[in-house]
């Protein structure tokens, strides 16, 4: 993994170097030393960006900077990098800075977080590093009367050649242009089968199912071996190729390891001659494999490997927002979601959403597999309750803070121990793990034995992988305080336990309209006679309404969502 680690950082770095040089930043920052000239300045953000800024110019000359500030000296405070006086962004209230410049994606949202958190002095400014100089104006404006010359050229169509050219911008208008050009290609030559890559970097998030199996039965398409790359954030070690490719193995799906080990480099997505890519997270993607590069050779889609119930302001970053604008297609969940995505992703009037439909609802469609019965250790009990405990990640301060994991750990297993009329399966989010040591929780042998503790007891086991909808339609009641599986499981009409945190990120209309048929305990020790109630008695005066909320707001095909995508794309392509 560390072998992983380090080449990232080192392709990163180049990366960033060589994005440096395109912008010219040389004279970015002269045009910042005049404008700053006399302010005292701190720079928030520490990383890649930042490495490569100071690798490849003296911001002495240019800049007076006072100190550097990142969220992670919140927790691991120390004296200096890179030669700068380090500062936690609690303290920034305390120096002298007059300017705060931000060397991220996201300055908008490290903005909103800095003053939300009240770590600032009012008045003072937060601006990106990163600014646009006339001569960037200058050179997007050329770009984009380019791109739309070319456009209208290709498709006559006047109307939409000026609505891009209002809202899309100088990158998202060429990947338009790449995409007309796919498609062409695709529609002249009927007889080729269209070549087909999933992209996948963690199998517990693996969405594509139906999608996958419509088109195997379908002769206009060739699926190629599922990608799987190396987890790409540095950080969550417990994902590792040999387990994606073995979980697919088990699905009888052919996959392969996308670094190439030889070589000790990354195998490009274009090396396969894809048609079209899934992608399976809009976040921690490669360079080179980002949309607007991918466009030149393939059709790019990306559906939410969870069903989205949070608000706006807690979704996504300025990254994911360029990302998504240069998708060529991106399906929702329901309409709900497409306004969602319109105003989060700012993907409004770019052409790029369908409501579809969320494809892991198929899973309720489909014959349930033994293994995931055999999960649940009850069998030959003459009487058995089912209960599902999946706890979020987000135990860190200043992100989702959904998680009630530190103060619920204990309690969930002890109600285990404690009531062997119980079944439990524990499906903890895939970051968890990571959390936990990151947060310094736990080590790694504390959560790893603890887990061993669950998997221990007659009555309970703990399922990390994938297709976990088998271990829904089998059992009688979910617990969580997670988003996604709020929505996953409300479809299945069983009921749900939710907890929520006081800081909580909040629900988007979707969300808001499930809340309803939830059960909300004050405090974790109420679950007892809630679950009493539930399975023991069996009295669940939400039921009716659960119905009518999944009748009301839940879209779901007729054919079933991966059937409605197949046939979208195929009639695109003229098959």
């Amino acid at each position: 993994m560390e072998t992983f680690q380090k080449l990232l950082y080192e392709e990163e770095l180049i990366g960033y170097t060589n994005y440096l040089k395109q912008v010219r930043f040389d004279n970015k920052l002269s045009a910042l030393s005049k404008k700053y000239k006399g302010k005292r300045i701190l720079i928030y953000g520490n990383g890649v960006l930042f490495n490569a800024i100071c690798s490849n110019y003296d911001l002495r000359q240019y800049l007076d900077v006072c100190a550097i500030s990142d969220l992670r000296y919140e927790k691991n405070p120390k004296e200096e990098y890179l030669g700068f006086k380090t500062i936690k962004p609690s303290c920034i209230k305390m120096t002298d800075a007059e300017v705060i410049l931000v060397t991220t994606v996201n300055p908008t949202e490290i903005k909103n977080f800095l003053i939300k958190n009240n770590f600032v002095n009012k008045g003072t400014k937060i601006e990106p590093f990163l600014q646009k100089l006339l001569f960037d104006k200058v050179e997007i404006i050329k770009n984009k009367l380019h791109s739309a010359i070319n456009y209208f050229h290709k498709t006559k169509n006047i109307v939409n050649s000026i609505k891009f050219f209002i809202f899309l911008s100088a990158t998202e208008y060429n990947t338009k242009n790449n995409y007309l050009n796919v498609i062409q290609k695709l529609r002249n030559n009927k007889n080729k089968k269209i070549r087909v890559a999933f992209i996948c970097e963690e199998n517990p998030k693996w969405g594509y199912q139906s999608i996958y199996d419509a088109m195997k039965n379908d002769d206009n398409f060739e699926i190629l071996p599922i990608i799987n790359y190396p987890i790409i954030t540095y950080r969550r070690q417990e994902f590792l190729q040999g387990k994606n490719i073995s979980f697919f193995k088990s699905l009888g799906i052919d996959s392969l390891d996308g670094f190439d080990y030889k070589k000790n480099q990354y195998k490009h997505i274009e090396d396969f001659k894809p048609d079209i890519v899934f992608y399976q997270q809009p976040w921690y993607i490669k360079h080179f494999e980002r949309p607007e590069f991918v466009s030149k050779y393939a059709l790019t889609c990306i559906i939410s490997y969870g069903f989205t119930s949070i608000d706006t302001q807690s979704w996504g970053s300025e990254d994911i927002r360029k990302l998504s604008g240069n998708m060529w297609k991106m399906f929702a969940e329901s309409d709900y979601h497409n306004k969602f995505y319109q105003k989060a992703a700012q993907l409004k009037h770019k052409d790029i959403l369908l409501t579809k439909g969320y494809p892991k609802l198929d899973f309720y469609k489909t014959p349930i597999e033994k293994k995931y019965e055999r999960l649940w250790k009850d069998e030959g009990k003459e009487v058995t309750h089912r209960i599902i405990w999946a706890p979020h990640h987000s135990i860190e301060k200043y992100g989702f803070e959904m998680s009630n994991f530190k103060e619920q750990y204990l309690y969930f297993l002890n109600l285990a121990k404690n009531h062997l009329e119980y079944n439990f399966i524990v499906k903890p989010h895939p970051s968890l793990r990571y959390k936990c040591i990151s947060e310094k929780f736990m080590t790694a042998e504390e959560y790893d034995a603890y887990i061993d503790e669950w998997n221990s007891l007659d009555n309970a086991s703990v399922y990390t992988d994938g297709n976990y909808f088998d271990i829904f339609k089998t059992s009688d009641v979910l617990i969580t305080d997670s988003s996604s599986f709020l929505a996953e499981y409300f479809y299945s009409g069983k009921p749900i336990i939710f907890f929520k945190s006081a800081n909580r990120a909040g629900f988007n209309e979707f969300g808001l309209k499930l809340i309803n048929g939830f059960y909300i305990p004050a405090k974790k020790e109420e679950t007892e006679d809630l679950l009493h109630k539930l399975l023991i008695e069996k009295r669940d005066p939400l039921k009716n309404l659960r119905e009518q909320i999944i009748q009301k707001e839940f879209y779901y095909p007729k054919n079933g969502v991966g059937q409605e995508i197949v046939k979208y794309l195929k009639k695109e392509l003229g098959r």
